[in-house]
């Protein structure tokens, strides 16, 4: 091990000798990838597929061969927009409402038709933290519900929840997953007046196409207050709001009895989008790096920008984890090593891991030989004193000795921490019970907006990184035994906080969006899931009284629930029902 370390270390000393010409590299395949004409890489635009052919490009020059057959791309479809039909409307006795004159269906609405008797359910809340409940003593099953946005004391620091700090219960899809869970057929949304803007014409945009969405399972429209007067004249919302408002109190009721009807006309749209892949060839075993080369567009969801409608081109997030990727490729190529190494730019990874997922379920190679997978995502804002942290070194009991000797002649200052899940790509080869390191420079003000651009990554940090990235796949080439793998029971962080309970379970985020149902990729060691005999592979479908259709519906139930709750789960496995008990528990606390 002492004379491997020794040739990493003059390999190292060689390439800072051409750190110039590294950092030129890093800094063109950056200035392609972050330009403004990729259009910040969004899922559906030109700009990405340009930047998977630049990449294809690149792996052709280096010398490497397709990952795919004969082909560099790894091709699949995934659900992305929708398009909005004419026939969305709101009607009532013999006033119609439609997307011209008043509503507008929300992006992550079924489509479909409903019909029935019109509830006011306040602000659409269940929160039994807040000892708050608009369903409490009214009965909605088979009824249309109607809600205000937000919630109770919106600008009010005394009230039950958090005023200015909008709390979970807020969000839209909160909203609708509790109508469902209440029995509302449909539901309604609209701006409570107490605290809009009556001098400005309401205008209720259509929802943006560019989203991943998922049918939350009922009609759901967008309403103005003038849509609502025109149909119910007597229906007082501004006094009902008050009324809500002034003490913390549902006010629920019902707004006629006889059957209103609801239209929403969208249909589901799905998008092709690709790996792009490489390989190395050479012994049994196998290397992975990767790095996602996909962002937000025009600010999809997942953008912390505060304007509209504007290219965040992701230099650091990920154009610099993919400059770093190509380079390390090089340096691989000119001196081979002993193991195939695969080489990935994966996409889909801002809508929740997706290229990732893909690829271990669909692995080019034999997945048993990989012995670790090493994630470059955001290496471009190293800071000045050259300090970094390698995350993920807990997933193997070697790893912190091999990164430790790879750090030799990198100019870098390295801590090595955490276990191997965590929000990229590198998770999804974690649960497939393999080895994984997390290169990470570090979050910044310019993370997840416009700003974040070429010209503010430090090219000779990212250079630093990349030799480390290269230095470390040559020590566990060169390391004889098998890596240990470590699976941990540490849950991950939860949000800060947003679950009342811990289920331990990790959700595939890459499941067909025609599933339905939520399925699992793992479950954590010692959890209540795993305790209950819940693992990787499990449809969960049904959680207490939550019927669980997709991701949010799982989310909703975790919001449901009380720590010290034994809820019956019903899952599916290898094709049949099963139901267990689950204990759950308080999130654990971080540390």
């Amino acid at each position: 091990m002492k004379r491997l370390s020794l040739l990493c270390l003059l390999f190292s000393v060689a390439v800072v000798a051409q750190a110039g010409e590294l950092e030129d590299r890093l800094r063109a395949h950056v200035q392609y990838l972050a330009d403004d004409l990729r259009e910040g890489r969004g899922i559906g635009t030109k700009g990405l597929d340009d930047a998977a052919s630049y990449i294809e490009a690149q792996f052709k020059a280096i010398g490497l061969q397709p990952a795919f057959g004969d082909s560099y791309f790894q091709e699949f479809e995934m659900g992305w927009g929708f398009t909005l039909g004419e026939n969305n409307s709101l009607t009532y006795k013999d006033q119609k409402i439609d997307t011209q004159t008043g509503i507008m269906p929300l992006g992550f609405s079924a489509a479909g038709e409903a019909n029935g008797k019109v509830m006011f359910v306040g602000y659409g809340i269940t929160a039994p933290e807040y000892e708050y409940d608009d369903y409490t003593d009214v009965d909605v099953n088979g009824a249309i519900v109607l809600c205000m946005r937000k919630e109770p004391g919106e600008f009010d620091s005394t009230s039950k929840f958090e005023g200015l700090n909008s709390t979970l219960h807020s969000t839209l899809r909160t909203k609708a997953s509790n109508a469902k869970q209440h029995g509302a057929v449909a539901m309604l949304i609209v701006d409570g007046p107490l605290y809009a803007d009556t001098t400005q014409v309401e205008q209720l945009e259509p929802p943006a196409s560019g989203e991943a969405y998922i049918d939350c399972g009922i009609p759901v429209l967008r309403v103005t207050r003038k849509a609502l007067v025109q149909l119910f004249p007597e229906f007082e919302l501004a006094k009902l709001q008050r009324s809500i408002d002034s003490n913390t109190q549902p006010r629920s009721l019902a707004v006629v009895e006889d059957s209103a009807k609801m239209v929403t006309d969208l249909s589901r749209q799905a998008v092709n989008v690709k790996n792009v892949g490489a390989v190395l060839p050479a012994g049994p075993d196998v290397l992975v790096i990767g790095a996602h080369y996909d962002h937000l567009g025009y600010g999809q969801s997942g953008s912390l920008d505060e304007q509209a409608h504007v290219i965040h081109n992701g230099a650091d997030d990920n154009a610099s984890g993919v400059a770093g990727m190509l380079e390390t490729m090089r340096m691989l190529k000119e001196q081979p090593i002993n193991s195939t190494v695969l080489a990935v730019a994966f996409t889909a990874e801002e809508t929740g891991l997706g290229g990732s997922g893909h690829l271990v379920k669909n692995f080019p190679l034999d997945l048993t030989k990989v012995r670790l997978m090493l994630n470059l995502d955001m290496i471009g804002r190293v800071s000045e004193k050259n300090e970094f942290t390698v995350l993920s070194c807990k997933s193997a009991e070697e790893l912190d000795d091999i990164v430790d000797r790879a750090k030799a002649g990198t100019g870098l200052t390295i801590t090595c921490k955490g276990d191997g899940y965590g929000p990229s790509d590198h998770m999804n080869f974690y649960l497939a019970e393999k080895p994984v390191l997390f290169f990470f420079s570090g979050a910044h003000a310019d993370y997840h907006k416009s700003t974040d651009d070429a010209h503010l990554i430090n090219y000779e940090g990212a250079a630093r990184i990349t030799m480390l990235a290269n230095n470390t796949l040559r020590e566990v080439d060169a390391y004889t035994s098998p890596l240990t793998y470590v699976k941990t029971s540490e849950p991950p962080d939860q949000g800060g906080g947003s679950f009342r309970v811990y289920f331990g379970s990790i959700p595939d985020y890459s499941q067909a969006d025609t599933l339905l149902g939520v399925l699992l990729s793992g479950t954590r060691e010692g959890g209540p899931a795993a305790t209950a005999g819940i693992k990787g592979g499990d449809l969960l479908v049904r959680m207490g009284k939550v019927t669980l259709n997709n991701i949010y519906d799982f989310v909703f139930a975790l919001r449901t629930y009380a720590p010290g709750d034994t809820v019956d789960v019903e899952y599916v496995r290898e094709g049949k029902h099963e139901t267990t008990n689950v204990a759950l528990k308080a999130p654990p606390e971080k540390h």
